[in-house]
């Protein structure tokens, strides 16, 4: 058991990969200055850890709760996709333990020492899980969750890859429609209590609110927020969270009950840092969509926007430009265009945020999915995904490259441990799409140029298709300790 009620742990061959960095040697500040800090090689990180935020719906203050169970799968990557350093040999763990809300006890769960291994639960109570690789299977360790439903109220498909622990992170997702809820999950994997302080931007500026500070999640543990609580009913929100005293794990999960209508939800994982360019990934539109930017500086930005296409760059109206107030957000509308695979470039003269949200309609006045997908650094030495492969669940892996010409090795890895390797071509400023549907992990492995990445899992329900989106971020394998040697005479 994992310590959590109605939590299996299971195991099966696949692969997967985590993001975290083991701590450099420490360098002996009160040496003579004739010593010098040199450069060593590099050597495998000797811990990872990521974070899924369990289901979303359960442990809000003040909320009577509902029933949800969330689909986790912890993974590690195949050795062949690892760079060399990070193979490091000898003994390894890769390991689940629970987050849990006061009213859920902590614990742990079996863990496995085998390369190629995964670790499975199912979690019905109010508890983040938490994916621990250490030594030999620190190097490429990832952890996804998934809930499906398909009919009633919560129906949808939400998906969230597990996320690295930060002392900051800015989220995109949610909206001001009637029905519409955004939960803030808040997981701390440390010994410690922490306190989060939120800062959420909109459309009419920043939201100040004494709600948004002193968030208390204690150790090992798991906190909540209703984001109308903090912010009233927002409209095009942007979450940003900062931690004091330790790391969290932060994701977002927006649902929506229009009326009696289900509309599906997804969550939305930490967006790339403010920057004058962004690329948001997996903006698999079929229907309506929507871009949204937000300005956390204090001077207006003149924003650019270009869609990337399988068929090159296409501008979008009115040249694409778009103003963005200061400590403010904006969206965009996306609807329209021609069902497809895309990406949106983002340019800008002050540092933004960007991410951008899909939905799904059979028919206007009948249930609808939607999904949240973020901008992403490009993908530098390896990016990997869990998958969770399920009957009727189909998912393909969208690349988009920038400027330049890409070529990367998709690397999918069945549920049996087979894996097969994928040379894909990404003509610049494009999209290329590759299926991986049944696979239980992904690898992106860059060849030359550079790539943003993400999946898109997809379910053909005869009430209305299901959708979600994972964007793929880079993965710390290695570290560079300094080596201390004494200067010659």
């Amino acid at each position: 058991m994992i310590g959590l009620t109605r939590v299996v742990l299971v195991t099966a061959a696949g692969a997967g990969l985590v993001l975290a960095a083991a701590k450099a040697p420490a360098v002996d500040l009160a040496a003579p200055a004739a010593r010098a800090a040199t450069p060593a090689t590099a050597a495998a990180v000797a811990s990872t850890s990521v974070v899924c935020p369990g289901p979303e719906t359960l442990g809000v203050d003040g909320v009577v709760p509902g029933r949800q169970t969330a689909s986790v799968a912890a993974l590690t990557a195949p050795q062949e996709v690892l760079p060399a350093p990070a193979r490091s040999g000898g003994d390894g763990t890769l390991s689940l333990r629970s987050l849990a809300s006061p009213e859920a006890a902590p614990g742990t769960a079996p863990s496995t020492s085998a390369r190629g291994s995964a670790l499975g639960a199912t979690v019905s109570v109010p508890a983040a899980v938490l994916a621990a690789g250490t030594g030999s299977l620190a190097p490429g360790t990832v952890g996804a969750q998934r809930t499906l439903v398909t009919k009633g109220d919560d129906r949808g498909l939400t998906g969230s890859a597990c996320v690295a622990p930060r002392e900051q992170a800015w989220l995109v997702a949610g909206g001001g429609e009637a029905g519409r809820r955004e939960r803030l999950v808040l997981a701390n994997p440390g010994p410690n209590p922490i306190q989060v302080d939120l800062t959420v931007l909109d459309s009419a500026g920043e939201v100040t609110s004494p709600a948004a500070q002193d968030i208390v999640v204690g150790p090992y543990g798991r906190t909540v927020v209703l984001l109308d609580a903090v912010a009233g009913s927002e409209k095009s929100p942007v979450v940003g969270v900062t931690a004091r005293g330790g790391e969290v794990a932060a994701v977002l999960s927006d649902t929506w009950l229009d009326g009696i209508v289900p509309r599906g939800g997804d969550d939305a994982v930490p967006t790339a840092d403010p920057a004058t360019e962004q690329v948001v990934p997996g903006v698999a539109l079929s229907g309506r969509g929507t871009l949204r930017l937000a300005v956390p500086g204090d001077t207006e930005a003149v924003v650019q926007l270009r869609l990337l296409t399988p068929a090159g760059a296409q501008p979008l109206p009115n040249g694409g430009v778009v103003r963005v107030p200061a400590h403010s957000t904006t969206d965009v509308d996306l609807s329209g265009l021609p069902a497809g695979a895309y990406a949106v470039h983002v340019r800008a003269d002050e540092p933004v945020l960007a991410g951008a949200t899909v939905e799904r309609r059979a028919a206007a006045a009948g249930p609808s999915d939607l999904a949240w997908t973020t901008a992403t650094e490009p993908v530098r030495g390896l990016a990997g995904a869990a998958l969770l492969p399920a009957p009727g669940v189909t998912t393909e892996v969208q690349l988009a490259s920038v400027a330049r010409s890409a070529v990367v090795t998709v690397t999918s890895v069945s549920p049996s441990g087979q894996v097969v390797n994928d040379t894909v071509a990404v003509p610049a400023d494009s999209v290329a799409t590759r299926s991986v549907t049944g696979a239980a992990s992904v690898w992106v492995t860059p060849v030359s140029g550079q790539v943003r990445a993400a999946t898109v899992s997809a379910v053909a329900d005869p009430a209305g298709p299901l959708v979600s989106v994972s964007p793929l971020v880079s993965l710390p394998l290695t570290t560079t300790p300094l080596s201390v040697r004494a200067a010659r005479d």
